[in-house]
């Protein structure tokens, strides 16, 4: 398989470092090829060599194997499992562990193939999962360099997710600097990946749930006021700094309620759940389904199991057989069935939890619709992550990211993608109706410049429903090439004109948004 400039450029850069290193690039770009190429090039230097991969999820586990079968040039490298329900010997010359398995057997067999100086190389795939406390015992064989011998060992750490905390110092240790990293923005200028659009969506809380909401807030307000005088060193903190502080107090206190820094967390996680479950939220997803182009493909990420199968029930009662659930309560055999299905188009809707939100490989997705999410920067960029996979035939793809106008929720979905085209929405939950300031007012630049024309009454009905039907979409951002495509490709007369006015509404959008 012909390797990506960028695939050339890391592998480089990696065999400089000693054949060690973290890489860390953007999801879809092409991470498992680069290690298989990475093993291949180490084969012919030591044809003795065995690989290792150590993965988060059982599906991940299978997709690599998948993967090295493909790859493989001999009987004696097809790839064994160790975890699930699989215990294949450990001897074999190519071993896929899953992480669970991986903390009590890993170290010890990789410690005896280098006591028989078997030169040995580690693939660390989606790496930031491995710096916990527990998951430190995978590398327990490499905690002392005098434990690894000089020239037998390689390994490679991959992930999509920036390195930012204290923890990764201990990735470092044990895989190596980080000796590549690849971007959103890289990957869209050289075509790796999907061009992409982020739409955040406002919504607003039903009334019961404002209230609700508001009377959490206001305890919350007092409670703060009093842990600030117990604990005045507390004052000032960042966020996230102050929650670790308040958390550490809670846990020498035995989560006691009476300690006010418990009765804030828990005050503050079910005001989250207000948040996180509101209503407004799957209301707004469904009438966001009913928008968009009956051939997207949609992947909706919930937090809760119990909000994805609310929202499945809700979706599947206008679009009946069409909506897929996923989560990690059903059973594996129902997950590879609902994927199965997916996968084969014979459901376009697929709705899931967070065993979703990195590994499974479902590139024909080209909208993602986050209901709702945590604030971890990881989670969301695998997330984005799970759309902008390329495949024949998708022109980009986009993720809208729903938030609550009166909660706590964070408006911007990523930090670091200031270059990404995006575009905001509100969505009134009474009117079942979508508002978008600079789209309406490119629209209505467009409607004054066909009334100057003095177009017919049956134009202007057309020209309104064209931008009544791009309003939620980012159809409008689309690249000119590919809106003249779609132009030349319509199949009616009501299609042919809807990418006619895209294409207009493109340059009037764009030069709404320099003049803000």
């Amino acid at each position: 398989m012909e390797l990506y400039q960028w695939q050339k450029r890391c592998l480089s850069a990696w065999e400089k470092n000693g054949r060690r290193g973290i890489v860390n690039v953007v999801t879809g770009a092409g991470k498992t090829v680069l290690a298989l190429e990475a093993w291949k090039r180490l084969r012919s230097l030591y044809p003795e060599l065995r690989l290792r991969i150590v993965v988060p999820t059982i599906p991940l586990a299978n997709q690599w194997k998948q993967a090295i079968l493909r790859a493989a040039e001999t009987e004696e490298e097809r790839p064994g499992l160790f975890g699930g329900d699989r215990r294949d010997r450990p001897d074999r010359r190519v071993m896929i562990y899953i992480i669970n398995s991986a903390r009590e057997t890993l170290s010890g067999h990789i410690k005896k193939e280098l006591a028989l100086h078997h030169p040995l190389f580690l693939v660390g795939d989606e790496c930031h999962h491995y710096q916990s406390r527990e998951n430190r015992k995978i590398f327990r064989f490499a905690e002392e360099e005098t434990d690894v011998p000089d020239g037998l060992y390689f390994c490679m750490g991959l992930s999509a997710t920036p390195f930012d905390t204290a923890d990764d110092v201990f990735l470092r240790r044990v895989l190596g600097r980080e000796v590549f990293r690849y971007g959103f923005d890289q990957g869209v200028e050289e075509g790796i990946i999907s061009p992409f659009f982020l739409c955040s969506v406002s919504v607003s809380f039903l009334g019961k749930e404002s209230m609700q909401y508001a009377e959490l807030s206001e305890k919350i307000s007092v409670l703060l006021a009093r842990i600030y005088k117990i604990y005045p060193s507390l004052k000032g903190l960042p966020e996230a700094d102050f929650m670790r502080a308040l958390s550490a107090i809670a846990k020498k206190a035995d989560m006691d309620p009476s300690e006010p820094a418990v009765a804030f967390l828990l005050l503050t996680y079910r005001r989250k759940e207000i948040s996180v479950l509101a209503e407004c939220r799957t209301r707004c997803c469904r009438e966001l389904l009913k928008r968009l182009d009956p051939s997207d493909r949609v992947l909706i990420f919930c937090e809760r199991i119990e909000q994805a199968e609310a929202v499945c029930r809700n979706i599947s009662r206008f679009g009946p057989g069409r909506c897929g659930l996923y989560h990690s309560g059903m059973t594996k055999e129902a997950r590879k069935r609902v994927m199965d299905a997916f996968r084969e188009n014979s459901i376009r809707i697929l709705v899931s939890c967070r065993c979703l939100d990195e590994g499974i490989d479902v590139p024909d997705a080209n909208i993602g619709i986050v209901i709702s999410s945590s604030a971890v920067p990881r989670q969301r960029i695998q997330r984005l992550g799970r759309v902008i996979r390329r495949r024949d035939g998708k022109d980009a793809a986009c993720l809208y990211y729903l938030y609550v106008r009166e909660a706590s929720d964070d408006a911007a979905y990523l930090s670091g993608l200031e270059n990404c085209e995006a575009f905001d929405l509100r969505y009134y939950s009474a009117e079942e109706v979508f508002s978008a300031d600079i789209y309406e007012y490119a629209g209505r630049e467009l409607l004054r410049r066909a009334e100057e024309k003095g177009v017919s009454r049956e134009y202007l009905k057309e020209l309104r429903r064209c931008l009544a039907d791009g309003l939620p979409r980012a159809d409008c951002l689309l690249p000119d090439k590919l809106q003249n495509e779609k132009v030349q490709k319509a199949e009616s007369s009501h299609e042919k004109n809807y990418w006619r006015v895209m294409r207009k509404m493109g340059g009037l959008v764009r030069e709404g948004k320099e003049g803000c």
